[in-house]
């Protein structure tokens, strides 16, 4: 009897000692489901450190003015230096075109001098001529041939007189614009002169 009861319960024991493990063991996986998922940490970003020492220095308000007022009044000074260089540069332009203008002029009158005193040259050759007839009319009046020699000598004399009184008058006025002409040709020559001067400069004084 107890044989059979031995043989009975063997089983059952055996049956028991396998089954509790598996039923110990699902405890602990419910509680690895039940357990959520551990992540690793976020790297945070390291906040910038303030105790930095800055660079740039920050400029006193007086500072920042004057160092405007300094680069402004550099700028002034270049400016200046600029218009003084233009100055210069347009007045030696307009010298040298007011010199060129009057060598011009000084060459039309010294052209027109050489004229008038060619032409005034003419005047007292015939000036001589009719001098040289007024001295021989009766020879004139016999070169004429004319029939009444009183007649014919008051005629030449008549038209001997009215040459040299022309031609008198016109030496006159010719010799008046010649002096005129020669006057305008000497102011002209001394404003050359000191435009020359005036062009050479100290600068090229020293070049020289």
């Amino acid at each position: 009897m107890r044989r059979v009861l031995l043989n009975g319960l063997i089983p059952l024991i055996a049956t028991i000692l396998i089954t509790s493990p598996i039923n110990a063991q699902e405890p602990a996986r419910q509680d690895l489901q039940a357990t959520p998922r551990q992540t690793k940490p976020l790297r945070t970003v390291p906040e910038p450190d303030n105790k930095q020492v800055q660079t740039t220095p920050i400029l006193d308000p007086n500072d920042q003015m004057n160092r405007a007022l300094t680069n402004l009044s550099a700028q002034i000074g270049v400016l200046t230096d600029e218009l003084r260089k233009l100055r210069k540069e347009t007045e030696r332009n307009a010298g040298m075109m007011e010199l060129l203008l009057n060598e011009d002029r000084l060459s039309k009158v010294e052209d027109k001098i050489q004229a008038s005193s060619d032409f005034k040259a003419q005047l007292d050759a015939r000036e001589q001529d009719y001098l040289r007839r007024q001295k021989n009319i009766p020879t004139e009046v016999v070169l004429r041939g004319g029939l009444r020699k009183d007649e014919a000598e008051a005629s030449i004399k008549a038209e001997i007189q009215r040459g040299l009184e022309d031609v008198r008058n016109q030496q006159i006025i010719y010799q008046q614009r010649i002096v005129e002409l020669n006057e305008q040709a000497t102011k002209l020559r001394g404003r050359i002169e000191k435009l020359r001067k005036k062009m050479e400069g100290p600068d090229e004084k020293e070049e020289k």
